[in-house]
């Protein structure tokens, strides 16, 4: 059983993040009128952001077992609380990059945090209570969008957003601190050999692509429905929080599914699949609108289920292996933000977006022509 502590500071740091991530893309349509910017340098905030996010999972790779995971919790949220009050203060593109680059710093800290003490202090049940907390981080994102549009035709400064934002931080750094050094986690030193894992490496490509493709649609996809669809800004921000619904009953459901790893994602996978397409192709608003929520579905236990196979496979090195496994969730989502940012900038936003069903694709024949269970 999880210690009380540990369990607030999960539920609060992942509304947190949840909440944290789909502010600015719900808001974009606004953000790149409001600052007079284009798809790509709409693209590059994402980017930017996303390497604060890899700079935070480096750190953990070469030192997590010299800090501890207690520390890294707490810097977590402590990055995640100053970087959204950044946002706050930012008017410019430069100053929301330098923001963003601290608060998804902080966001990288946290998942490493969360993953690594929830994943190793419950080993036999890692899957379904990592799904169960990351159903936290979709209830965040589920909120967010119509906070977003709430704030903006109340015809308030989307970047007030932020405030609520810090609060529910500084909530999980409380909760942090009071937490308990977990000293029956093992911290091993980092070692490239443990790297070379061949399990380790198709771990990190799939959450790698896995990521790509989750942030290219829940980034894009308020956009995709005001420029493709002609849905207003408000409505496109509630709009994305349907995905997000499906998000949080897709992963508490998975909670309590008993499936081997392998079976399972293939399942999920190639229902995400078909959602994104349909979704894409499908004209009237109000249809998609089903579909949206079947993608946040399908894509639901995706993460959850491959980090809990790392933190499993991992042993004491989990700390470390969880900052190489988050470096390349990082990676993941900065490729996904340029290449989708170039493409629609190129052509247009449905060719851009079309990147994401490819992504899945990809995802789908490494995990059906592949081994990575135990």
């Amino acid at each position: 059983m999880l210690p009380k502590e540990l369990k607030m500071y999960s539920y609060f740091s992942f509304f947190a993040f949840g909440f944290y991530v789909v502010i600015l893309s719900s808001a974009l349509p606004k953000v790149l009128n409001d600052l007079s910017i284009d798809y790509l340098q709409g693209g590059y905030l994402f980017l930017i952001g996303t390497l604060g996010y890899i700079a935070g999972s480096i750190f953990c790779t070469f030192l997590a077992h010299k800090t501890g995971l207690k520390m890294i919790a707490q810097l977590g949220a402590l990055l995640l609380t100053l970087g959204a009050i950044g946002y706050v203060f930012s008017n410019d593109f430069f100053k929301l990059a330098i923001a963003g680059f601290v608060a998804n710093a902080g966001t990288g800290l946290t998942e490493i945090g969360v993953g690594s003490l929830v994943g190793t202090v419950e080993k036999d049940r890692a899957a379904n209570l990592l799904n169960y907390v990351n159903s936290f981080f979709a209830l965040g994102a589920l909120l967010g969008p119509f906070v977003v549009a709430l704030f903006i035709h109340w015809s308030f400064v989307w970047r007030s957003v932020y405030v609520v934002e810090a609060i529910i931080a500084l909530v999980a750094f409380f909760f942090s601190v009071k937490m308990k050094k977990p000293s029956f986690v093992l911290e091993e030193k980092f070692n490239f050999k443990a790297v070379l894992d061949h399990k380790i490496i198709l771990l990190n490509v799939l959450i790698m692509i896995y990521v790509g493709y989750e942030v290219g649609f829940s980034a894009w996809v308020s956009t995709f429905l005001v420029h493709v669809r002609s849905v207003n800004i408000p409505l496109a921000a509630a709009m994305s929080s349907i995905f997000w619904m499906g998000m949080f009953v897709g992963r508490y459901g998975a909670s309590y599914v008993k499936m081997k790893e392998k079976k399972w994602l293939t399942l999920v996978v190639s229902f995400s699949l078909f959602s994104v397409v349909a979704f894409m192709f499908c004209a009237d608003y109000r249809l998609a609108l089903i579909f949206v929520f079947l993608s946040g579905l399908g894509f639901a236990s995706t993460y959850p289920t491959i980090q809990a196979i790392l933190a499993k496979h991992a042993g004491g090195k989990v700390g470390n292996l969880m900052g190489l496994f988050v470096a390349f969730v990082g990676v993941g989502a900065s490729i996904s933000d340029w290449a989708i940012g170039n493409v629609s900038n190129a052509w247009n936003i449905f060719y851009g977006f079309g990147l994401v069903p490819l992504m899945i694709a990809i995802e789908l024949s490494l995990i059906v022509f592949t081994t990575f269970e135990n």
